[in-house]
Order: C-alpha cells, then structure tokens, then sequence
C-alpha cells in the first residue's frame, strides 16, 4: 500500500511527548492511523503469517532436538524430554486467529 497523502496537526511539546511516548516503537503516524481508522488487515495479516512462520521454525527445531536426544545417556535423555514437553506447551499457547 502506498501512502500519499499527508495531514499537519499543531501539538504543543507536551502533547508531542505524550504522543511520541504512546506511540512507541510503531511510530506516531502508525498509532493516529489506528486509532482513527482501526487495525490494517494487511499487515495483522502479514504478522499473523511471519508468527505461524516463527512458530513452525521453532517446532521443526524441537523436532531435531527430539531426534539428537536419541544419541544421549538415558539421563540425559529424560532431562532433553522433559524441557521439550515444557517448550512444546508454551507453543501451544499461542492463539493463532
């Protein structure tokens, strides 16, 4: 999407501080366009894809994880096992909508 268009607004410093400070890291054009427009799809989208990348990543690592434990001491083996289980619930939390 390309943005061409562009509204000047006056603040006094306070209210530019308060502004930059909500704002954050997304920047103050992307807070206003939200707040007065409501979420882009597009890029919910976008984020919710990349998420579902990372997710797969993770578990496709866990998996290799899973295998080299195969190659390890029995004790060793039940501790690999049992961090696995918590990391693997961890990732089921995540609500993907």
């Amino acid at each position: 999407m390309n943005r061409t268009k562009c509204i000047k607004i006056r603040l006094t410093d306070n209210e530019h501080r308060q502004l930059k400070a909500r704002a954050g890291a997304r920047g103050v054009s992307a807070l206003l366009r939200i707040q007065a427009l409501g979420p882009d799809r597009q890029q919910e989208r976008r984020g919710q894809f990349a998420l579902v990348a990372e997710l797969a990543r993770a578990r496709n690592l866990l998996n290799q994880i899973a295998r080299n434990c195969e190659r390890r001491m029995p004790s060793q083996q039940i501790e690999i096992v049992s961090q696995l289980i918590a990391v693997e619930r961890q990732l089921s939390n995540f609500k993907i909508q």
